[in-house]
């Protein structure tokens, strides 16, 4: 997760004196949580994997990073069901005082989640997909959206139906439904609203639509097209498309229109907040660059990707 705030006291480990408004990314290594400056000269490891009480390891799973600075992870088992999942929470001048379990309703026999994730721009809601399954039989299925207030409860999060893999820009939703981008409408009660507007249609890709990012400022949005074949991802691309702000219609032809140039299969894009930045996962591992200017495809990096670690993800 790309942002532009970074936390006080963790701008010392990354970055030099006085740059403590610079950007950073905030990654998954090896079970690790990691910041980084955008050009992966500095970085500070903010958490290892944990030692639980029975002796076993929990490995951190996904980070996200606020607009404010606040920077949450989740952590779980290996080979533990979803919801014994947990989350610790950074604040912006480098405390953690906020943990808590990730929760979901109980009523379930198989659990998948977060499938997206993400942390609201003021820091005080996570939003997180599943998708649970029931015991035989029938088989019974349910996806969507959990929504969790970030500060160490452990209620059970609200359940919104019918959208997937969410990520947010401010308190609002963007989510996926079938091929279709929508984004949940504003005054409803964000982030809990259950109302979305489609906002953008990505069938003509051929692909399966998986998470979307938005910049901020609302002017660039990338999503993940991909297809899986007997269990294995054999595809995944990242398309990159100029916006007008996610309350205006995506019209084409469009500014910036076009692919991001990977190697093998590409995926986990998060746009910078003022939209300068992209990040993704790829075969030579996570990267960063300018996002594109221009509708040329592949598209035409504004400044060259920088691989911040081989082996980072998220």
């Amino acid at each position: 997760m790309i942002r532009r705030s970074l936390p006080t006291l963790l701008a010392a480990a990354v970055l030099a004196p006085g740059a403590a408004h610079a950007a950073s990314i905030a990654y998954i290594d090896n079970g690790e949580v990691w910041l980084a400056s955008l050009d992966g000269t500095r970085k500070a490891r903010l958490a290892t994997p944990v030692v639980n009480s029975g002796g076993a390891t929990e490995r951190w799973l996904d980070v996200a990073q606020s607009d404010g600075g606040r920077i949450v992870a989740v952590r779980n088992e290996p080979g533990k069901i979803a919801r014994l999942s947990t989350y610790r929470i950074w604040e912006p001048d480098g405390t953690s005082t906020v943990q808590g379990p990730l929760t979901s309703p109980a009523g379930w026999a198989i659990y998948a989640y977060p499938l997206g994730f993400d942390i609201t721009a003021d820091g005080k809601h996570l939003v997180y997909g599943f998708s649970n399954s029931s015991g035989c039989c029938p088989i019974n299925f349910q996806q969507g959206i959990y929504v969790h207030l970030a500060d160490g409860n452990v209620l059970d999060p609200i359940v919104i139906t019918g959208q997937q893999y969410p990520s947010l820009v401010g308190q609002r939703i963007v989510a996926a439904s079938g091929s279709t981008v929508s984004v949940q409408n504003a005054g409803t009660g964000e982030p809990y609203g259950s109302q979305f507007t489609p906002w953008l249609d990505t069938s003509g890709t051929g692909l399966d639509l998986r998470r979307t990012d938005v910049s901020a400022n609302g002017r660039v949005a990338a999503f993940e097209a991909e297809q899986w074949s007997g269990g294995q991802q054999t595809v995944g691309k990242i398309g990159v498309i100029a916006t007008q702000g996610i309350d205006q219609a995506v019209t084409f032809p469009a500014a910036v229109d076009c692919y991001i140039p990977a190697s093998g299969v590409a995926k986990e894009a998060s746009i910078s907040p003022d939209g300068t930045r992209i990040a993704w996962t790829d075969a030579q591992g996570l990267k960063v660059a300018g996002t594109p200017a221009t509708a040329d495809d592949p598209c035409v990096l504004t400044a060259a990707p920088v691989v911040i670690s081989a082996s980072g993800t998220h």
